[in-house]
């Protein structure tokens, strides 16, 4: 069986799994790395690099849009008010007051809004705002902090995106692992019920392809925003339970 058809068969064809559990450990390991590499690039690394690449790379953002920034005698300045938008957060650099707040902030949404003096992340809902955190600027940044000092910290930057990433496929593998340690307990108990003579581990591997066809949907849905997610989830949750029972079945009539 190759590498596609694997993939092909956790997705689509219940019956196969029978199959799927007599490859090679190191089969479904390289299948369970390839699904959250998959899922980590749908969900993060594709909306990271969009977003990324809107504004032209880290570079430019730092050396055009915000060349003018500096904090000097305890206070930021910024020749020109800046705002970006990212998903559901509005970063907004206004250097004409100590701290911004007021009509600026009056617009449903979440915001750091980053004064001369002061950081704010609020929280504004109906017209009213919340203020979660206010960070003062001179205990966070150096004098002489500036564009070239943001300038220097890009590659860390990419760094941490990076490590971001890999933490997002890792939480993809703690989440439907979970998912399937829980349906394997139910799974194995049938297991030995009826003796169909697999361990453990390959009650867990049934439990985990049965969700591919699922997290793939799930995943690919939220990244695109087509249906609301708590509906797709849902439904997805059901197609799992469905393939995973289903291969369940087909065993138990070879086994008759």
């Amino acid at each position: 069986m190759t590498f596609s058809e694997q993939i092909v068969n956790a997705m689509v064809k219940p019956a196969s799994y029978k199959e799927l559990v007599q490859l090679k450990k190191g089969r479904f390991k390289l299948f369970v790395v390839v699904i959250c590499l998959v899922l980590g690039i749908v969900t993060f690394a594709v909306p990271t690099g969009a977003l990324i690449a809107s504004f032209g790379g880290f570079e430019k953002l730092f050396s055009r849009q915000l060349s003018t920034l500096e904090f000097r005698d305890g206070e930021l300045s910024l020749a020109n008010r800046f705002t970006m938008k990212i998903d559901d957060v509005t970063i907004l650099i206004d250097t004409k007051e100590a701290s911004v707040g007021g009509e600026e902030l009056k617009r449903d949404g979440i915001y750091l809004a980053v004064g001369s003096q002061t950081a704010q992340l609020v929280y504004t809902l109906a017209g009213e705002s919340f203020q979660y955190q206010v960070i003062h600027l001179p205990d966070l940044l150096g004098e002489g902090f500036s564009c070239n000092t943001l300038l220097r910290l890009i590659p860390f930057i990419y760094g941490y995106l990076v490590m971001v990433f890999l933490f997002t496929c890792l939480g993809f593998f703690l989440k439907y692992g979970l998912f399937s340690l829980v349906m394997g307990l139910y799974i194995n108990k049938i297991n030995k019920e009826k003796n169909l003579g697999l361990s453990f581990g390959q009650v867990f591997m049934i439990c985990f392809y049965g969700q591919t066809l699922g997290m793939l949907i799930s995943n690919f849905n939220a990244a695109l925003g087509l249906i609301p997610q708590i509906f797709v989830s849902t439904i997805c949750i059901f197609i799992s339970i469905r393939m995973i029972t289903a291969s369940v079945v087909y065993m138990l009539k070879d086994a008759e």
